[in-house]
């Protein structure tokens, strides 16, 4: 292939094609954000149960476990989530063009 032919499809595609990337960095950045304060929101809410038992505010164990599970859950699924987006970017940086 031509290299006039990449700059002529470059050209055809360039404008529309750089909207488009930005729009969905912004949407993968935004429900990567929520993703985060989803598991911060948990982390307090089980942080909080936990507190009341400690101080005997509530008796019942099977709440603060519940708590600490879903926590714990959201956790691990936004570390993966991290690890798999911080793979596909190393695998891009590798590619050669």
């Amino acid at each position: 292939m031509r290299i006039e032919s990449l700059q002529t499809i470059n050209q055809l595609i360039g404008q529309d094609n750089n909207k488009d990337q930005k729009t969905v960095f912004g949407d993968f950045f935004d429900a990567a954000m929520n993703r985060v304060n989803e598991t911060n929101a948990l982390e307090k809410e089980a942080n909080d149960i936990t507190l009341d038992f400690i101080l005997g505010e509530t008796d019942n164990i099977h709440d603060v476990m519940i708590a600490q599970e879903k926590a714990n859950v959201a956790l691990q699924y936004t570390v993966e989530i991290r690890n798999k987006t911080l793979d596909a970017y190393n695998e891009l940086m590798r590619m050669q063009i």
